[in-house]
């Protein structure tokens, strides 16, 4: 007891220590979170929002008086701009990746997600909230304005790991990028309406049109003033780009900010997705980069928030809180999807699965707790049900349809039909690449080494499905595959044979019919491969083909006929 009071003391003497401490124990549980998830396949937020709330002010410690992420160390404004920023740097990144060319396919069932099912989410969740809750309709209002965003933290994660048409991995990317602009603008919106008389339903859209359009500006003049630097100064290094580009998100996040609050979010977007979808210098590098920053951003928003969550809130809401939370899953998110994707050309399975995927992320939760310590400054009650409401529809969205994804996946079977190529090297690779580029089908790509596995992930953007694993482990095609029921074709590109033989052998066991192809190193063993319906290919021997084909091209036709005669 004597060490932890000289402990105390000589913290309270060096408060800048604190914050050293705080933060490097922020990141070692954020590791811990984040490894945990890649082993569990399960969103990393689940286990940060454990730990944060297991470590926090009101964690499994505080009764004896020890906090070890304590948001307080850094004030409330000291929070708030790091949450600021954070949440700038997570939708830069999903703005970046977002492929305007892909998204020109899926515009009008985007376009409604993000407008017609917002708007259907805030009143029916406004209604549900102030009938089962029982709280201040105003209060409700604000809550389902703050729920109706989905989370690109959580969806993008859980994506990459699901084998499912890449036009609904599209749409449901684009969807939660884009709605987080419009969603938090509405919000502020609508906080202005609680907090002053003389707004009006009018004025509210009116509002939420021009924050929208201030921020998309402040996006595009700065993305545009990169876009001269790096023309100007032409070749800039990678580290300059990237830290650049850094600037440009602070920058645009910042200037919309002073033009008009809460407008940072479209500014970034708008941003992201004009340097993602332009010619810019080390844009692979780029994404690497932000990536980085996205999942450490992450890392810290979600443990200082959870951290900062008082459990005795949620035990008040209870199970009427719960119970909109569930309303919202069932019956809320399904009926705004529907009608927002009538006309879109996809199947009902596909459909009920994008209505399944809805999990609340970080601008949700990071914006709760803005705009409770607003209503407290403006002296309105119900900040804490806000936080609590919000909390509770990250928690339970996260664990049911985060957790769940794979097997709603499977039971509505949706995969689409797939071609598997075992081998990212320079054959696998190009296959995929004609494939990608001439065919309307999935491509799945097995590679077991994580340096080429990594150097290929660029290609899950473009409908890609990547599985980092030896292709001789049989669950990779039970679990992730489905049983293989809608692989119709195995091509088989390995540098060793025996590796390319066993691999054909599981795969021709579990589904018989599937069509086998496999390049041969060793000629010595075609008749094993042939002899179980493997069809072979030896690259020495289609090279020659091919050099046979290329000067008979050039020579009469009698001589063709001659040679092949002969």
């Amino acid at each position: 007891m004597n060490d932890l009071t000289q402990l105390g003391a000589y913290l309270a003497h060096y408060p800048s220590l604190t914050l050293v401490l705080t933060l490097s124990l922020i990141f070692c549980v954020g590791l811990c979170a984040q490894l945990l998830a890649e082993k569990t396949s399960l969103p990393g937020i689940i286990f940060l929002l454990i730990f944060g709330s297991a470590l926090g002010k009101y964690g499994l410690l505080s009764p004896y008086g020890i906090t070890l992420i304590n948001p307080d160390v850094f004030s409330t404004d000291g929070v708030r701009a790091i949450i600021a920023i954070a949440v700038a740097i997570v939708v830069f990144e999903g703005a970046l990746l977002i492929d305007l060319r892909q998204l020109r396919h899926n515009l009008v069932s985007v376009t409604s997600l993000i407008t017609l099912n917002v708007l259907i989410t805030i009143i029916g969740m406004a209604w549900i909230t102030s009938t089962i809750v029982g709280v201040e309709w105003k209060i409700a209002l604000l809550y389902a304005s703050l729920v109706s965003v989905t989370g690109p933290t959580v969806i993008a994660p859980i994506l990459k790991r699901l084998h499912i048409r890449h036009k609904i991995k599209n749409i449901l990317e684009t969807e939660s990028v884009l709605v987080d602009a419009v969603g938090v603008i509405a919000t502020m919106s609508i906080f202005n309406y609680i907090t002053s008389s003389g707004s009006t339903p009018s004025g509210i859209l009116s509002d939420i049109v021009v924050r929208l359009a201030l921020g998309a500006l402040s996006g595009v003049v700065c993305a545009g003033l990169a876009r001269i630097v790096t023309t100007q100064f032409a070749p800039l290094r990678g580290e300059l780009v990237r830290l650049l580009v850094l600037c440009c998100t602070i920058l645009a996040y910042s200037l919309a900010e002073l033009l008009a609050h809460e407008s940072g979010i479209a500014a970034v977007v708008a941003a992201g997705l004009i340097i993602g979808n332009t010619n810019f210098p080390h844009k692979h590098s780029i994404k690497e980069f932000k990536g980085d920053l996205t999942l450490m951003s992450i890392t810290v928003v979600f443990l200082l928030l959870a951290a900062s969550l008082d459990p005795q809130i949620l035990m008040r809401i209870g199970v009427p809180g719960a119970l909109c939370v569930l309303f919202l899953m069932v019956v809320i998110r399904p009926l705004g999807v529907f009608l927002s994707t009538w006309t879109e050309k996809i199947s009902l399975r596909e459909k009920i699965f994008i209505a399944s995927m809805g999990p609340r992320g970080i601008v949700a939760a990071s914006a709760a707790t803005f705009f409770a310590i607003e209503l407290d400054a403006f002296q309105v009650e119900g900040s804490g049900i806000i936080r609590g409401m919000v909390f509770m529809t990250v928690l339970m969205t996260v664990i049911v349809e985060g957790a769940g994804a794979r097997f709603m996946a499977n039971w509505l079977q949706i995969a689409p039909s797939s071609v598997v190529i075992v081998g990212g090297g320079v054959v696998g690779q190009r296959l995929v690449q004609q494939l990608k580029d001439n065919s309307q089908q999935g491509i799945v790509l097995i590679e077991n080494d994580p340096k080429r596995a990594e150097a290929l992930s660029p290609l899950a953007k473009e409908g890609v499905y990547i599985i980092e694993a030896d292709a001789r482990s049989e669950r990779i095609y039970t679990e992730k595959l489905h049983n293989l029921q809608n692989v119709h074709t195995l091509i088989t590109t390995a540098d060793d044979d025996w590796v390319n033989l066993r691999v054909c052998q599981i795969v021709k066991r579990l589904k018989p019919d599937v069509t086998l192809i496999s390049i041969i190193n060793d000629l010595k063993g075609r008749e094993v491969f042939e002899s179980l319906g493997i069809r072979t290919i030896n690259l020495n021997e289609a090279a020659a083909t091919v050099i046979y084909v290329l000067i008979g091209a050039n020579q009469p036709q009698e001589t063709l006929i001659h040679d092949s005669g002969t």
